[in-house]
């Protein structure tokens, strides 16, 4: 048997390779953006954002030695991702962007620099902020305030490059360089960030990967929130949403770059047109299911829906929970592994995530844990073999089947450094700088398939302030920047039942708040659903002949709520004029979105489309 096997290896080698460039043409055609990048950095991140900001039709690989010109002049934009280039391939990539191709690169190799337009200078500008010009096209519709970036950026001087954005030393000092540069390049064009946007991205949502499974706060308990200390974010900016401001700077890019060749359709980030999206879930601790019914009851009358995280199965019947389960509502699991608060480690935490898991399916036959939040959000800040990173807790969940964490809340009453989470009520924001759900990333830069939500309305914060309007009004200003102001987020509310007390009149509040401006509140289990099926949707066979764009949509997962498909209504100086859907007419809406102007068409999820958009003068 050994023999036959050694002997079909060459065999199985040349059909691996025609495989191999059989895919790579087949995505040639199909992906109009190639991302060059791997773990390394948090290249594969890029990934993530990407996805995040809709634009589904893109491939994924790295730069190699076997890297050919050939293949990068097949896709319309080449995102180059952090990474040291040896010659050759400097001098290939030189060739693509002067031969017509775009360039889009994050802290690219100083061998690059001409490409850019740019002189590298020997100095770098540590944990600064960016400033993007409001003047320029691709800044249009973005944040003119100063926006905190993490790591080091690189200084250049100027030599042809336009200045798209500002290098900061602080949040009110310019340093008179570069912080993001346009340039053209023979016959293309190129867009170098002088920092590494998806490394600083994970680290503003994530927190100080430094201190990792540390006590920071002074608050009993190793939480995620410890990560958030000693000035790591700028709490100044949370109503900015800083973090997703600079992935749409990347979004404009990517659209500056494909008018060159063609317009890209793009996913809307929240379900059917809606402007913000609202999840309600609720830490069941030791209550019992006649103390849960008042609140259970108040919130399916105002036509909402929530999660309920058990801890203890024996106070609560399987009679009961079926009942909910049966409207709508989810039941999860909230592990307690508060006995070792001040030290978790990586394996006793997984057995009480296991023996959680085993205690929910055999009590209420609840196949898994979907969704999560721990007792006390402690948060695993070191690998099983004692590695510090600070997304070992995430990794976990992964690998207990869990898909979603609610475990990043706002709160911070009696920290040893006040309210270093920021302000309260209307001005709370998000202090991960993100109002949207994306993916973890852990320490070696991998992306986790676990999704990570902020928990921004958090009861006990303004409940020991006895502030329930305080707890309203940060749902409201949530909300109201969301819906106004472009600041878009999808909004977590936790209302502990054993503080119902106090937030039930600002709960209800909230409710016909988001009732009133048509905001559906969901179980975190049905916000999951979504977004895989808004991720597992793709974009294929992108064309453009004779002012018509065509695609297709391939979705694979059904989901109650539409997806929304974004075409750039303007193109080279012409707007569409129809759209059909399968060779059909098909009715659409014109929406401003920082700063430009995009069809949206709704699509049912789990169907493929074949979708032609027309442009005329």
């Amino acid at each position: 048997m050994k023999y036959r096997i050694m002997r079909l290896a060459p065999l199985l080698l040349l059909i691996s390779l025609f495989i191999t460039k059989a895919n790579y043409a087949a995505g040639n055609a199909h992906d109009p953006i190639l991302v060059l990048a791997t773990d390394r950095n948090f290249g594969s991140f890029t990934g993530e954002m990407l996805k995040t900001e809709g634009f589904n039709e893109f491939r994924m690989d790295s730069l190699t030695d076997k890297t050919k010109l050939g293949y990068l002049k097949k896709f319309d934009v080449v995102v180059l991702a952090e990474t040291p280039v040896t010659d050759l391939q400097m001098e290939m990539i030189a060739r693509y962007v002067k031969e017509g191709g775009s360039l889009i690169a994050f802290r690219p190799d100083k061998k690059l620099s001409d490409i850019f337009g740019m002189i590298g200078r020997e100095a770098t500008v540590e944990e600064g902020y960016i400033a993007i010009n409001p003047n320029e096209d691709i800044g249009k519709g973005i944040t003119s305030e100063s926006l905190q970036i993490h790591g080091e950026a690189d200084q250049y001087d100027l030599k042809g490059g336009v200045k798209i954005a500002d290098l900061y030393k602080d949040g009110t000092t310019a340093t008179g360089w570069p912080a993001v540069v346009m340039n053209d390049y023979g016959k293309g064009h190129a867009m170098a960030f002088v920092y590494n946007l998806p490394q600083s991205i994970v680290y503003t949502r994530q927190g100080n990967y430094r201190n990792a499974g540390q006590e920071m706060d002074g608050i009993t308990g190793i939480r995620a929130m410890d990560m958030f200390t000693n000035g790591w974010v700028d709490t100044t900016k949370n109503v900015l949403n800083q973090a997703d401001e600079q992935m749409r700077l990347l979004s404009h890019g990517i659209e500056k770059m494909s008018s060159y060749s063609k317009p890209l359709p793009r996913f809307w980030y929240f379900p059917d047109s809606l402007k913000c999206l609202v999840t309600l879930n609720n830490d069941g601790e030791d209550s019992k299911e006649a103390e849960f019914q008042p609140q259970f009851a108040a919130v399916d009358a105002k036509g909402a829906k929530m999660t309920l995280y058990v801890k203890e199965t024996d106070l609560i019947s399987e009679k009961w929970i079926t009942e909910w389960r049966n409207k709508g509502f989810e039941i999860s699991g909230h592990p307690n592994d508060t006995r070792q608060a001040i030290n978790p480690d990586w394996n006793t935490m997984d057995s009480v995530y296991k023996e959680l898991l085993g205690r929910l399916k055999k009590v209420y036959g609840v196949p898994g844990m979907k969704s999560v939040v721990n007792h006390w959000f402690v948060w695993t800040g070191k690998d099983a073999d004692g590695t510090q990173n600070f997304a070992a807790q995430a990794r976990i969940e992964e690998q207990n089947g869990v898909r979603l964490d609610c475990n990043y809340a706002r709160y911070d009453n009696l920290s040893s450094q006040g309210h270093f989470l920021g302000a309260m009520g209307t001005d709370q924001g998000n202090f991960t700088g993100s109002g949207l759900v994306m993916r973890f990333a852990d320490i070696r830069g991998s992306v986790i398939n676990v999704y990570q939500q902020l928990n921004s309305v958090y009861d006990q914060q303004y409940m020991e302030h006895k502030d329930q309007d305080g707890f309203f009004n940060c749902f409201r200003g949530l909300m109201d920047r969301s819906l106004n102001d472009e600041v878009y987020s999808f909004i977590c509310v936790k209302a502990h039942n054993a503080e119902y007390f106090f937030s039930r009149i600002p709960l209800m509040k909230m409710l016909d708040y988001a009732n009133d401006h048509k905001i559906p509140v969901w179980t975190e289990q049905r916000l999951l659903g979504f977004l895989n099926a808004r991720e597992k949707a793709g974009f294929a066979h992108v064309n453009w002949a004779g002012d018509v764009l065509s695609f297709k949509i391939k979705s694979t997962i059904q989901d109650s709520s539409k997806l929304t498909c974004m075409i750039p209504y303007n193109f080279n100086g012409k707007r569409i004029n129809k759209i059909t859907v399968n060779g059909n007419d098909q009715s659409y809406f014109i929406r401003s979105v920082k700063g430009l102007e995009y069809a949206m068409l709704p699509v049912e999820p789990g169907s493929d489309y074949k979708i032609k958009a027309s442009y005329m003068n």
